[in-house]
């Protein structure tokens, strides 16, 4: 017996414009990403979601990131616009993306949301907290030199400046220059309990 019967699947109007904050459902209309998943109850339920998106945005910023990523040969890309009064999310683009109607060709790679699911090192943005908690604690002032001509080792790392001065700096400079020797210095000096401290108040 082949026969045929009436079904629902979901369409998704702006395919992989969106699909990273829409996300997808199975072929039960399970919620699977995104707001399917976060909202699945609610949508079997046939209750309508609205969301703040702004698709004009977002494919403005899609391009651009696509722009961004062709030029620089790019593994991929993220962005996301707020509103600056509300706080909503208007757009927010991860690249690559996927087509949430193609449920078997998504790669694990286009499924991923680089904007909430990434985890990203701080890297120099490190470097205000760790400045601010040397001046806090007071083992260092913004005159207080440090020796920021060579590599310093400590444990099983080297840490080195990627635009070093070779000589000593400030401070001042330390944070200026961005120098990862010099910020790494005023942070051992400082000591781990008392960047705990720092951070936990942070």
């Amino acid at each position: 017996g082949i026969g045929a019967r009436t079904d629902r699947r979901r369409v998704y109007p702006h395919g992989a414009l969106t699909a990273h904050i829409v996300g997808y459902a199975d072929i039960d209309n399970r919620g699977l990403a995104g707001m399917e998943r976060q909202f699945d109850g609610r949508l079997r339920r046939g209750e309508r979601i609205q969301i703040s998106l702004d698709v004009r945005v977002q494919h403005v910023l899609r391009e651009e990131l696509a722009v961004t990523v062709k030029r620089h040969h790019a593994i991929g890309a993220m962005g996301t616009i707020l509103d600056v009064k509300t706080g909503e999310v208007v757009a927010m683009v991860s690249l690559p993306e996927f087509d949430p109607h193609a449920q078997t060709s998504p790669t694990d790679e286009g499924r991923f949301n680089r904007v909430t699911l990434g985890t990203y090192e701080m890297g120099s943005t490190f470097k205000i907290l760790n400045t601010a908690m040397a001046l806090d604690s007071g083992t260092a002032t913004l005159e207080k030199v440090y020796d920021a001509r060579f590599p310093l080792k400590h444990g099983r790392f080297t840490i080195s400046d990627f635009h070093g001065k070779g000589r000593a700096m400030s401070v001042t400079e330390i944070f200026q220059f961005s120098s990862n020797i010099g910020s790494a210095k005023m942070a051992i000096e400082a000591g781990t309990p008392r960047q705990r401290a720092f951070m936990g108040r942070a």
